[in-house]
C-alpha cells in the first residue's frame, strides 16, 4: 500500500478521534456538573502527563536509531551539486553556477552513485524555493530538505542498494511543480557500463 494512502487513512482516524472527543465534550457541557475535588483533579492530570512523557520517551528510543541521516561528524565520501528552478533539478558531481551550468545538468546523463558510498547534497534554488526529496524505487520517502535561494542546506544519505531513485520536488513551486523531477542512480561499487545497467529498473 502506498505510503500517501497509509497517512491519508491515518489522518482520517485521527480527524474522526478529535470530532468524537468535542462532541463528547460539547454534550457533557450541556449537563449539570458536580463539585470537582481539585486535588484529585491535579493528580489525576500529574499521572497523565507522566504516562504521555512516558510513551513519548519511548517511542523516540525505538525509533531514533532507525532514522535515515547518517553522523554529522564523519566526512562526505562524495558531494552531490543540486539547484532546483522552476521546474527540474540540476544534478551534477561538479558546482552549478548559473543557468547555463543548470540547464546542461538537466539534460546530462544521472549522477551514479556508488552503494554504501556518504553522499552530501548540497541543495539550493535558483529562483523560488523548492523541495528536495529522495525516493527510493518503491517510491518510499527517504530523506528531504528545502531549496532555497540564497541558501545551500545539505542532506547527508547512504543508499544500500542498488536502483533508480527519483527526486521530487515537495514544495509547490508554481504550474509546473507536478512535473518537477530528477534522478540518481545507486549503482554496485565498482561502477561502470555494467553497474550502470544493473542500476536500472527491470
Amino acid at each position: 500500500m502506498a505510503p500517501q494512502v497509509v497517512a491519508f487513512r491515518l489522518f482520517l482516524v485521527v480527524t474522526a478521534v478529535i470530532v468524537a472527543v468535542f462532541l463528547w465534550v460539547a454534550w457533557s457541557t450541556r449537563q449539570s456538573v458536580p463539585t470537582i475535588d481539585l486535588h484529585k483533579a491535579y493528580a489525576l492530570r500529574r499521572r497523565f502527563f507522566y504516562a504521555l512523557g512516558t510513551i513519548l520517551l519511548f517511542g523516540m528510543v525505538l525509533t531514533f536509531p532507525h532514522m535515515p541521516y547518517p553522523p554529522g561528524d564523519h566526512p562526505p565520501e562524495r558531494i552531490v551539486f543540486v539547484v532546483a528552478k522552476q521546474f527540474a533539478f540540476g544534478i551534477s558531481d561538479r558546482p552549478l553556477l548559473n543557468d547555463q551550468d543548470w540547464e546542461a545538468a538537466t539534460y546530462a546523463e544521472p549522477v551514479q552513485i556508488p552503494v554504501g558510498q556518504l553522499v552530501e547534497f548540497r541543495v539550493t534554488s535558483f529562483d523560488v524555493n523548492h523541495g528536495f526529496a529522495v525516493f527510493n524505487p518503491e517510491g518510499e520517502l527517504l530523506g528531504q530538505t528545502q531549496a532555497m535561494p540564497g541558501y545551500v542546506n545539505r542532506l547527508r544519505m547512504r543508499f544500500d542498494r542498488p536502483g533508480r531513485y527519483d527526486i521530487f520536488c515537495l514544495e509547490l513551486c508554481g504550474m509546473g511543480h507536478h512535473r518537477m523531477r530528477g534522478v540518481i542512480l545507486v549503482v554496485p561499487a565498482g561502477g561502470g557500463p555494467q553497474a550502470a545497467a544493473a542500476a536500472q529498473p527491470r
